[in-house]
């Protein structure tokens, strides 16, 4: 079994439509045999200075820089890498591979070019840093007053990067590996991978189990 963790940043007022999306990704994973699991450490703590102010024509936005973040999860996912291996080591091995993170946060994501005046905005992001998987979402884009379709468009977008940790590219197919051009159509794309990606999938959960990655 392959565990990621999950954890989130910002201020969810609804921290239950969070969890429940946790566990439907579960569901989701655990109904078609797939042998990947979230597991909740917590929210992630950051402090204020973390958020920054960027200039834009629509006025001032306040983000979280992805470069922050991603140290951040770094680092988490280093030290509780640590603790696992020394509670193997004290108890014996109990066969966790843990080498995923998975932030959610309520801010824009934004990177800061340190070179020209502007800006990148993203919804979703991962990065492999020394074969461990950080993977961040922005649920200000998704966010929608109709709870259920909030949370299907973060269920989606959860499938997505995870698809990505394990190798997977875009697609064009009816698929949540083929990124939309805009929320209405992420709203009609199946909740599920296309049999191809389904497939690539497996063998790459399989493969990474098989290697401890």
């Amino acid at each position: 079994m392959q565990f990621i963790e999950a954890t989130y940043a910002g201020n969810f007022i609804d921290k239950q439509l969070l969890f429940d999306v946790f566990d439907e990704v579960n569901r989701y994973f655990t109904e078609n045999d797939i042998a990947v699991r979230l597991v909740y450490i917590g929210p992630l703590k950051l402090a204020p200075g973390y958020l920054i102010n960027v200039k834009t024509s629509k006025g001032n936005l306040r983000a979280y820089p992805l470069e922050a973040l991603i140290e951040t999860l770094y680092s988490r996912l280093l030290q509780d890498i640590k603790e696992n291996i020394e509670q193997e080591e004290e108890d014996g091995p109990k066969r966790i591979v843990m080498n995923k993170i998975l932030a959610l946060t309520t801010f824009p994501l934004i990177s800061r070019n340190p070179y020209f005046d502007f800006y990148e905005k993203f919804l979703g992001y991962h990065e492999t840093i020394t074969n461990l998987r950080i993977m961040i979402l922005s649920t200000e884009p998704f966010y929608s007053e109709d709870t259920e379709k909030f949370r299907m468009r973060l269920f989606k977008g959860i499938l997505h990067e995870i698809g990505h940790s394990f190798g997977l590219e875009h697609c064009s197919n009816e698929c949540v590996m083929n990124p939309p051009k805009n929320l209405e159509e992420w709203d009609i794309r199946p909740p599920t991978y296309c049999d191809r990606c389904f497939l690539e999938l497996r063998r790459n959960v399989e493969y990474d189990y098989g290697h401890g990655f």
